[in-house]
């Protein structure tokens, strides 16, 4: 044993002083610190970010303010018509969110550009003489965002041609914020102006990082000129090792050689003993505590079991029958997706009193992410500016403890792809009555979104983006509910999406939207009619234009007529649907509401009466024909990964 001691002591000395002499040793370090260098990318992605949002939304702005018939017939007048309609307040417009809006005209016959409104008044000028386009600038430290775009006159199109553009500054001192509190020092730089991160050393090397979102700008900052680094930890180890390997050494000079001869017996070793905390070693050299499992810690079938380790404190995603969420009590989980776990619950009141409630529970691991929890959000803040019995109700939303949580409306139903899908399995056409009537309750309730404000009367210019069967619910009394607004589209969200990503369900989306360009409330006419298109033919529907577009524009949406699929369907309704779904969104109906009042108009003309009553019978007989047997309750929860 004393040999062993004293080669354990060698080695430890060795070891010691070798991590010593790399200590003292080590050369002059330069660059970023680690924390220096994270500080820098997230700064860059949170630019990026806002800038790609604030993009978008002053695009999707100017966009709508083009088609407004009224400012197609200001850009033909003059300037003191103009201040004349405003003065009046005739401009059913202005500027928000600290914006400048901007009118002018280019009279074609000698292209003159001739400015009509600039609002505020006195205003700085952005409309860069009506030339279209997308345009950023430093001014101060705000990033200028201006997009101008072409106004059509409403008469007058062979004199003129209008422009507006709508401008809006993004505060840059908040995102720089954290590079100056991380010691980075030098400038934000767009063409000849730039925006200083304290004070860059005249001498110092640079180092410069582009910005994706806009062409152009740039992050320059200072390289840290080189500096001799002192490792204390590693020279602090050594030491320890050092000294430990002389201690060693040290007990097998003076440890007497002959204890087990005198001992007489042999002491048995210890059984192990569970329950016991044990110390291990991480990669990173920090010991934590290691719990055996002991059959005191073994909890309950299905409860949730804490979990140690170091700092970091784990639980179970799961909550189980009988567990609160706020003031909430879990009856059991209804389903899970990529986002979010739902719950059925329910709180009870005095007088016994009992409400059900579904309960979408945020996961846990997304909740350190803001834009995913944003997201989150914004699909509750859309959803609970729509008040219709169409669409889902949103009662509550928020945090709870560290869960992040939306409370919303229970039904008890199912959703209605599974009803098709059964229906169709047995060879069991929807009747025509039923599927018209739930084709437009679908349309009321997306109309509903479509028309939904702020509580000051401003619209928020909803669009859903997921139109599908599976994002309808239908209840065991008929009502028909349109749900999941978790990749909704508005006018005003903190969660925008990145300009050119795509996203809902290709099978159902329309051309447009499945490219990426600009969508207004006609991709939700587009993808109605293509659930409309199943419902009352009993054919599933897979319209992914990428995979369709060698066929072609021509007889888009290359489906055959509804008629003649099912002969005892009104004829009308081949022009409707399949004109619904038309490739160019301008032969479509305008909205929802058209196209409900196209489906309602047949209705009538062919005495196809569906109440809630006569939905409810439908209903009641799939259920009883689904397989596996239905049993509960389904409510906003959809099979869409976007839950």
């Amino acid at each position: 044993m004393a040999s062993r001691l004293a080669v354990a002591g060698a080695v430890a000395i060795l070891a010691g002083g070798a991590v010593i002499a790399y200590a003292v040793t080590r050369a002059p370090a330069g660059g970023m610190s680690g924390e220096q260098s994270a500080a820098m990318v997230r700064a860059i992605d949170k630019l990026d970010s806002e800038i790609t949002a604030a993009r978008s939304a002053v695009k999707e702005r100017a966009a709508t303010l083009s088609g407004l018939r009224v400012v197609q017939s200001t850009v033909v007048t003059d300037p003191q018509t103009v201040a004349d309609q405003v003065a009046r307040g005739e401009l059913a417009f202005g500027p928000s969110n600290g914006e400048i809006l901007e009118l002018g005209q280019i009279i074609k016959a000698s292209n003159t550009v001739v400015p009509l409104m600039i609002q505020p008044a006195g205003a700085m000028d952005a409309a860069h003489g009506g030339a279209t386009g997308s345009y950023a600038e430093l001014v101060g430290e705000q990033l200028v965002i201006t997009e101008v775009v072409t106004v059509l006159p409403a008469y007058r199109a062979d004199q003129f041609i209008g422009f507006l553009s709508v401008t809006r500054p993004l505060a840059l001192a908040p995102v720089l914020r954290p590079l100056i509190d991380a010691g980075i020092t030098g400038k934000l730089a767009l063409g000849s102006r730039s925006v200083a991160l304290g004070e860059m050393p005249a001498d110092a090397a640079i180092h410069e990082q582009p910005l994706s979102s806009t062409p152009g700008a740039r992050l320059i900052v200072a390289e840290p000129p080189p500096r001799a680094v002192m490792p204390v930890p590693v020279l602090v180890g050594g030491i320890a090792g050092a000294v430990l390997g002389l201690v060693l050494l040290l007990i097998s000079l003076v440890r007497p050689r002959a204890a087990t001869a005198t001992s007489g017996t042999q002491t048995p070793a210890m059984p192990p003993q569970t329950g016991l905390p044990l110390v291990s070693f991480s990669a990173s050299g920090m010991a934590h505590a290691m719990t055996q499992p002991s059959q005191d810690r073994v909890a309950a079938a299905g409860t949730p079991v804490l979990r140690e380790s170091g700092s970091l404190r784990a639980v179970s995603s799961d909550f189980v029958a009988g567990a609160m969420i706020g003031r909430w009590e879990i009856v059991r989980r209804l389903g899970s997706g990529g986002m979010a776990d739902v719950y059925l619950a329910q709180a009870r009141g005095d007088g016994g009193f009992e409400k059900l409630v579904a309960i979408k529970v945020m996961h846990g691991h997304l909740a350190r992410i803001q834009r995913a929890v944003d997201h989150f959000l914004d699909e509750a803040r859309l959803a609970a500016r729509i008040h219709h019995p169409n669409v889902v109700a949103i009662q509550d939303l928020g945090k709870i403890g560290n869960d992040y949580v939306i409370v919303m409306e229970y039904v008890e139903g199912v959703d209605l792809e599974r009803l098709l899908i059964s229906a169709r399995g047995g060879q069991r056409p929807v009747p025509v009555n039923v599927a018209l009537g739930i084709l437009c309750r679908i349309c009321d309730g997306l109309d509903a979104a479509h028309r939904a404000t702020d509580p000051d009367g401003t619209p928020l210019g909803i669009i859903h983006r997921d139109v599908k069967s599976a994002n309808v619910l239908v209840s065991r009394q008929g009502s028909v509910k349109v749900v999941d607004f978790g990749i909704a589209k508005a006018a005003k969200q903190v969660h925008f999406t990145v300009a050119g990503e795509t996203k809902g369900t290709p099978a159902m989306m329309a051309p447009e939207q499945r490219v990426g360009e600009q969508i207004d409330v006609r991709a939700d006419v587009y993808a109605v009619a293509a659930v409309g298109y199943e419902l009352v033919t009993g054919h599933g529907v897979n319209l992914d234009f990428a995979s369709l577009a060698h066929l072609g524009v021509e007889n888009w949406p290359h489906l055959p007529p509804p008629t003649s699929l099912r002969r005892d369907l009104p004829p009308a309704l081949d022009a409707i649907l399949l004109g619904a779904m038309a490739f160019d969104r301008m032969r479509r109906p305008p909205d929802c509401a058209a196209l409900g009042a196209l489906c309602e108009q047949v209705m009538q003309n062919h005495q196809l009466i569906a109440s809630d009553k006569d939905i409810a019978r439908w209903i009641e007989g799939e259920l009883r024909q689904l397989s596996p047997p239905f049993i509960g309750v389904t409510s906003g929860f959809s099979r869409s990964p976007m839950i």
